[in-house]
């Protein structure tokens, strides 16, 4: 974003930084652009098992907007974050922030935050073919995966015996994916902790249809996790009482 990445306006803004520990990132030139205005996507993974790799991409998500029209990167609009960062916590402060109060997003259409299915209408209403694109995001998100398995597979051999089964524990990602004027997908980042955050009804019906649909694929039994603590108390209890136990075994003692 500094000045096209030219490497005098670089060095000037890490001169004036107060630290210099930074991450770099390459700037998408060609950005694919909403009625004008940059946005990405927010694409949710639950990834159930990494030995073996089980992953599920959520049908639904969103699609963040920027809140002013978009132009290239320039001296005199670096420092207008409402046109070249995505990020709502960024968006939500400006006054052009439009929110959507449609569950659905279906009345949205000026909106700043839709649905991804809103997205694949407007895709499609632009002669665009959505399920090219949404296959092309799919295989961004399996490679990026498979590119951290083993490093994932060793974390979790080495904190869990040998006979475990692989489903012993669970993780929501969340994708920022944009789009360039040739509808090729990038990756921006992966947030191990996506925010659950709820703002607007269009929040909770993804979210909430999220947050279900891990719970039935984990496989989250609410009576078997209750027995699983009950156990865990009982045998805390006993581990505390052993030594009360030892010293008044039979037989320690004559009489």
């Amino acid at each position: 974003l500094v000045a096209g990445g030219r490497e005098e306006a670089v060095a000037k803004v890490l001169r004036e930084m107060d630290t210099p520990n930074v991450v770099a990132q390459h700037y998408l030139a060609r950005p694919l652009l909403v009625h004008g205005y940059k946005f990405d996507m927010r694409i949710y993974v639950l990834v159930l098992s990494c030995d073996p790799l089980r992953v599920f991409i959520f049908h639904e998500g969103l699609a963040r907007i920027c809140t002013e029209k978009y132009s290239k990167p320039k001296p005199d609009n670096l420092a207008v974050a409402y046109m070249h960062l995505t990020n709502y916590a960024v968006n939500k402060h400006n006054e052009h922030f439009v929110a959507n109060q449609s569950a659905e997003g279906s009345e949205g259409g000026d909106a700043s935050k839709w649905t991804l299915a809103q997205l694949a209408a407007h895709m499609t209403e632009q002669g665009h073919d959505w399920e090219a694109i949404w296959g092309r995001i799919q295989q961004l998100v399996i490679k990026s995966l498979c590119s951290v398995q083993p490093v994932l597979r060793n974390n979790y051999r080495s904190v869990l015996p040998p006979d475990n089964d692989g489903f012993s524990c669970f993780e929501i990602l969340g994708y920022d994916i944009m789009l360039d004027r040739d509808l090729r997908p990038w990756l921006i980042e992966v947030n191990h902790s996506p925010s659950f955050n709820i703002d607007s009804p269009l929040d909770l019906a993804i979210k909430e249809q999220l947050i279900t649909d891990t719970i039935e694929l984990a496989r989250i039994d609410p009576k078997l996790i209750a027995r699983a603590k009950k156990a865990e108390k009982r045998a805390a209890a006993g581990r505390l009482l052993e030594p009360l136990q030892k010293k008044k075994a039979p037989g320690a003692e004559g009489g």
